[in-house]
């Protein structure tokens, strides 16, 4: 763990002190705070709360990627005017205890999109074709050197849906999309390409909110009707006190034997328990993660996912992976830059808590 680090000054109405708590996530430079002066101080990776306390009662700004900003981890923090997350989402930021203390809080909408959209479609073609699966059956021999292919001579039934159907082809697919944002905007532009029918659902309170941005008016399908149609389910909504366990049993039991769902915002919007319970049953198809409730996640602590009796199951995981490429990395560094120069010129047009 990277020690204490001091500032070569301390902040004052002239020096900002910008301390980047993980930046193993990014890796913050180039600032501009002129007409002020600044200097960065970096930890690789700061969790507990603790830690992060110790390491930011000197800042001015924070870069949270991850880390919980909270009243326990903010301590004292008697410089901290701003802490910025290079994420499109606040979840780890006590937005209230921020808005008490007059502390300005910013993120940066679609920065880690195009990547994320990727990797959810990725995860898609894993678990509709078994793919993880397969790879571990066909690296499974005995003590004659067989795997079960050699064996059997075709397994391709393995692939079979949760109705004893072969696997569903693209053009046959009914995707169902939960969070219209940036990230499941790409997602329909994708799968509406492969040939594949989108839904867009409303929110599961029947609210429809259809002008996401200026003049683009985008055609809603009723929450509870696209969990009954879809053989596929995107979940990329943000994380909030209206969306966890969005997806529990009753919405499970509703579902196309030939269901598909994909997780790529947070672990918490769906309880896994219960999708664990319907693969067993076989009431669904598959399940790809790459959130987990707890992160970082190895075990059934951190997820009903991870536990040692779903290791025969059609899951699909990713370690919080989605968002990392080479564009995220550049569109990351230019909006948290952005937002900093934002707030040194107090423009806060842009901020979550102002």
């Amino acid at each position: 763990m990277d020690m204490p680090k001091e500032p070569k000054q301390p902040p004052s109405s002239t020096h900002e002190v910008i301390v980047v708590i993980d930046d193993c996530h990014l890796v913050v430079d180039h600032v501009d705070t002129s007409p002020r002066s600044h200097e960065i101080i970096s930890y690789r990776r700061i969790t507990q709360p603790e830690e992060v306390c110790r390491r930011i009662q000197c800042a001015s700004i924070v870069i949270a990627t991850q880390t919980f900003i909270t009243a326990e981890s903010l301590g004292e923090a008697p410089h901290l005017k701003c802490v910025i997350t290079p994420t499109s989402g606040t979840n780890h930021i006590d937005l209230e205890e921020c808005k008490r203390r007059g502390i300005k809080v910013a993120k940066c909408p679609g920065s880690i999109s195009p990547a994320v959209a990727d990797h959810a479609l990725s995860l898609y073609f894993a678990a509709r074709r078994k793919t993880v699966l397969l790879h571990n059956d066909i690296r499974t021999v005995d003590e004659h050197g067989k795997n079960s292919w050699k064996r059997e001579r075709s397994v391709a039934s393995k692939t079979d849906t949760a109705n004893k159907h072969p696997p569903c082809s693209i053009e046959d697919e009914t995707v169902g999309i939960i969070g219209h944002g940036f990230i499941g905007k790409r997602l329909a532009t994708f799968c509406e390409a492969l040939g594949m029918k989108v839904l867009i659902a409303e929110r599961k309170s029947g609210t429809s909110t259809r002008n996401n941005t200026v003049g683009e008016t985008t055609e809603r399908t009723p929450f509870d009707e696209v969990i009954r149609t879809a053989t596929v389910l995107f979940i990329c909504c943000l994380s909030d006190e209206h969306t966890i366990n969005m997806i529990d049993a009753a919405e499970i039991g509703t579902m196309k034997p030939e269901m598909i769902i994909v997780i790529v915002s947070r672990g918490n919007v769906v309880n896994t328990a219960e999708v664990i319970k319907a693969l067993r049953e076989q009431r669904i198809s598959g399940a790809a993660a790459d959130v987990f409730d707890q992160e970082p996640a190895s075990t059934e602590e951190d997820s009903a996912f991870l536990a040692e009796d779903t290791k025969d199951l059609n899951l699909t995981f990713s370690p919080h992976v989605g968002y990392y490429s080479t564009k995220t990395d550049v569109v990351m560094k230019k909006m948290v830059r952005e937002q900093i120069k934002n707030f040194v010129n107090e423009d806060f047009s842009k901020f979550e808590v102002l």
